[in-house]
């Protein structure tokens, strides 16, 4: 059905093989992992589609409320647009919007514990530059496994969803 609307329907499988994460923790708690364990990283794939200038993920249960156009315009512009984009763009901390962008997510404060400083990124949700560099080098940071009950690389918090992109 989705062809017949002028879709191309990408079917993946997993990008890694859970038998092969190298780091225990990981390897053996993923596949019980929020909803859908390993199967979140298929979201990685949206970095492959290398024919397309920025590429937005969306969650099934994902509700956009308004344009993505300033997103668009300071991922991919250089003009006045993107520099009036910049400005309209919140951001946390009143942190500078870099020259370069290469993804924009927002955060998921629903799956933090009371009083933890630092919210999960919201995986239903992400705009992205392709990349294939950046495909490889989160297949090979999931393979490595080095996540444990402190979060990856012992650093960053463990919230709902952590052991993968969870949204």
């Amino acid at each position: 059905p989705f062809t017949k609307l002028g879709y191309e329907v990408l079917i993946r499988d997993t990008p890694v093989n859970i038998t092969e994460i190298r780091g225990d923790f990981l390897r053996e708690r993923l596949p019980k992992s929020g909803c859908c364990g390993e199967k979140e990283f298929i979201k990685l794939y949206a970095y492959t589609l290398l024919d397309y200038p920025v590429v937005v993920h969306l969650d099934l249960d994902t509700l956009i409320l308004r344009p993505l156009d300033d997103l668009f315009d300071v991922m991919i512009d250089d003009s006045d647009a993107s520099s009036l984009a910049r400005n309209k763009i919140p951001v946390m901390h009143d942190a500078e919007i870099p020259k370069k962008v290469d993804a924009m997510f927002t955060r998921d404060y629903n799956s933090i514990n009371a009083g933890d400083k630092h919210a999960g990124v919201q995986g239903g949700f992400l705009v992205i530059r392709p990349s294939q560099e950046a495909f490889d080098e989160y297949v090979q940071i999931i393979l490595e496994g080095n996540f444990n009950g402190g979060g990856w690389g012992g650093q960053y918090g463990f919230y709902w969803g952590v052991f993968q992109i969870q949204g």
